[in-house]
């Protein structure tokens, strides 16, 4: 893998970079990173997932990323559809999140207003127990299931507040929370005017399809970014971007 902005670089690591980078985390939350691969024509699903888009580099990127993180923030949908489970390292990467006085794995948290999920999932079996986000009044045989298995955050009548849910998430000690979709949570997180970093993965596919964009739902806004990154492999392009 090469950089190629702001230098060219060959042969690369892609762990050692994304570990380099600064993230400061705010006076009253955490710094939020946003990382998502779509198509070239823009799609960020083929038939209803994103897998369909990867490439070997991709997960190496995909790994690299989650390696800074100290929450994994991902909607109910993303959650079911993509199969998630507890977050994975190795033990030289839980090493030197732990030389960086992180946890040895990230943690994963996770939005849902209706609580419909499958509480016997391999997720709900993690130490600490991922973080549950979800409204003031959710179904109560749900909740009750749900408080069993995981940590539960009751914030937002008819949806959950994401504003209060990052700033608790801080609460936790988590300086880097790393949001993974889908666009719908995407459009949510971009409203509060939360997100410091964009992590966007392009592979050399046109997937054609109804795919949602990367946000969907948010009140039209132009952000500026600056980039600050583009590896490159194979035709794939990885972009670092910062909020401006």
């Amino acid at each position: 893998m090469d950089q190629l902005f702001p230098r060219f670089l060959s042969d690369v690591d892609p762990v050692a970079l994304y570990a380099s980078d600064s993230r400061t985390p705010h006076p009253d939350r955490p710094w939020l990173m946003l990382n998502m691969i779509t198509s070239a024509d823009g799609a960020t699903s083929a038939d209803g997932v994103s897998r369909g888009l990867s490439n070997p580099e991709d997960r190496q990127v995909f790994t690299a990323i989650r390696a800074v993180a100290d929450v994994i923030l991902v909607a109910a949908e993303t959650f079911r559809r993509e199969g998630y489970g507890p977050p994975k390292t190795t033990p030289e990467r839980a090493a030197r999140r732990t030389a960086r006085k992180q946890a040895p794995r990230p943690r994963l948290a996770v939005v849902s207003s209706s609580l419909d999920l499958d509480f016997t999932a391999p997720a709900f079996d993690d130490r600490p127990p991922p973080l549950l986000f979800t409204v003031d009044a959710p179904p109560a045989d749900r909740l009750a299931r749900a408080e069993t298995v995981a940590e539960v955050h009751r914030i937002g009548t008819e949806r959950v507040d994401l504003a209060e849910a990052i700033g608790r998430i801080g609460q936790t000690g988590a300086a880097v929370v790393l949001a993974e979709g889908g666009p719908s949570l995407n459009g949510q997180l971009l409203a509060t005017g939360f997100l410091d970093e964009l992590c966007w993965t392009i592979p050399p596919l046109l997937a054609g399809g109804d795919s949602s964009r990367m946000t969907t739902g948010a009140p039209t806004q132009l952000d500026p970014l600056r980039l600050e990154r583009v590896l490159a492999h194979d035709h794939t392009l990885f972009l670092r971007y910062l909020r401006h």
